[in-house]
């Protein structure tokens, strides 16, 4: 009993410090609820644009006012910084997020998700991207070609959709766009493009990159049509008078004893061959041919006993008929001649000397002397004469002064093919893989390369050519090669 008297005021102040406690809790306020949110990191980074993400975790007392993104080049980013994009108000908690358009190609940027409510702005963490650097053009292959050959243009940065990219040789827009990688775009020549040097312009997303080389842009289409009919051969003659092509004579293997005496006429309307007669002089490799008023000139030449022959023969395509001519007024010697014809008169001019020959009215003349004993292939252009050389020299001959002017080098592979349309001359290149064509132009003097036949490694010295309507037609091949084309150097 005394040890309960003694301890009560103990008792009695203990409970009075615990009432007095649970009182003083019952009066305080309750803290607020407070907002919090996080920065996930952005998505979508491109060359100035970015997709932000961001998502309130909670939502304090009295709710969320504002909500959103700010960012810059600076951590840390808050209300003051130069980009910023207001959501507005927000009732509950979840996911947001916001496309950045307008940023600098190459850029580091920070940003941080932020949210407003009665206690003020929070902000989630800080999220740093790099903006994708310039598309760029290192290289493209082929740096020459035409009108539906494919380019592959490497380079960084191409990262986009083949509809998000365009591509321009000079300012002709390409239309097909075959495919788009980061590293690589593969597109497909369009017709229209200035013909030689043109910068590449690739557009990535609206953002360009040119070529520091230019792209050549070579004019010229390959069309195939049907393959000749009389057979590979080599060293044919060939010709065309007025709408019609004619092919013929040469040999099919590499003794004389398989040399030939037919003729075939090809009819580009109908793309038609159809044989004619027979060369009444026999078998016959390495013949030459002129043309004076639609009447062709055939002759000299090996026949199939390897004996060079002088004769000369006339064909007339209006009747299919063959007719003796005058024979050759100097020496054959196989294969070393070639004839064309001017102003009405034919010529005969050969290659292992500097002997020239006219014909006129069945008389033999000799003229002048050639500048070079190296002649390798003979054109004329309206009533001039033309003479190009095997180490590159080009004469143009004045028939009337019976003299020989000197004109540009041609500093491509010598050749011995060649033909003319539209006031200028193609030749095929005899030096290359593939098949590629040159222009001359006589009017002023200058040398063109023109689009080639690719894969076709065939050299020009076994086939045959001759153009109709401005429009060069091609057997190409040797022993084997019986494939025929129209090329039109206009395309």
């Amino acid at each position: 009993m005394r040890l309960i008297q003694k301890q009560l005021p103990l008792l009695l102040a203990a409970l009075f410090l615990f009432t007095v406690g649970c009182k003083k809790k019952e009066e305080d306020p309750q803290q607020p609820a407070q907002t919090s949110l996080s920065t996930f990191i952005p998505t979508s980074v491109d060359f100035t644009s970015v997709t932000l993400k961001g998502s309130i975790l909670t939502v304090g007392d009295g709710g969320i006012t504002d909500h959103g993104f700010v960012w810059g080049e600076t951590a840390s980013p808050d209300l003051n910084s130069a980009g910023k994009h207001s959501l507005g108000a927000k009732t509950e908690a979840g996911a947001f997020e916001h496309a950045v358009t307008g940023l600098t190609e190459g850029k580091t940027y920070h940003v941080r998700a932020y949210a407003t409510d009665a206690q003020g702005t929070v902000y989630g963490e800080d999220k740093s991207f790099t903006t994708t650097n310039s598309p760029t053009i290192t290289e493209f292959t082929p740096t020459e070609a035409g009108q539906g050959d494919t380019i592959t243009i490497k380079g960084t940065n191409f990262n986009a959709t083949t509809a998000e990219t365009s591509i321009k040789f000079g300012t002709t827009a390409a239309t097909t766009i075959l495919s788009v990688s980061e590293t690589e775009i593969k597109v497909v020549v369009p017709a229209g493009v200035t013909e030689g040097a043109n910068k590449i312009t690739a557009s990535i997303k609206g953002l360009d990159a040119a070529s520091t080389t230019d792209f050549t842009y070579l004019l010229g289409t390959w069309t195939q049509k049907k393959d000749f009919q009389g057979g590979a051969r080599i060293t044919g003659i060939s010709f065309s008078i007025g709408t019609k092509g004619y092919i013929g004579l040469g040999r099919s293997a590499s003794g004389f004893s398989s040399t030939l005496d037919d003729l075939w006429e090809y009819d580009p309307a109908n793309d038609t061959w159809t044989q004619k007669a027979n060369y009444p002089g026999g078998k016959r490799s390495a013949a030459v041919s002129f043309v004076i008023q639609n009447i062709a000139f055939v002759g000299l030449g090996r026949d199939e006993t390897s004996t060079d022959k002088n004769d000369f023969w006339q064909y007339k395509p209006a009747d299919n008929t063959w007719a003796q001519f005058t024979d050759f007024g100097g020496t054959s010697s196989y294969p070393n001649q070639v004839g064309f014809s001017v102003g009405g008169k034919g010529y005969v001019a050969k290659t292992n000397s500097t002997d020239l020959w006219e014909v006129d009215l069945g008389v033999w003349t000799k003229k002048n002397a050639l500048p070079t004993s190296k002649i390798q292939e003979t054109f004329v252009v309206g009533n001039v004469a033309y003479i190009f050389s095997t180490d590159n020299k080009l004469w143009k001959y004045d028939a009337t002064n019976d003299s020989w002017t000197s004109l540009k080098d041609f500093t491509g592979k010598f050749f011995n093919k060649g033909v003319v349309a539209n006031g200028k001359v193609y030749f095929g290149d005899n030096g290359t893989s593939n098949y590629v064509i040159w222009e001359y132009n006589p009017t002023n003097d200058v040398w063109n390369k023109k689009r080639g036949l690719d894969g076709l490694v065939s050299k020009p010295s076994y086939s045959e050519f001759f153009s109709i309507n401005d429009k060069v037609y091609i057997r190409v091949g040797d022993f084997t090669g019986k494939t025929f084309w129209e090329f039109d150097p206009t395309k």
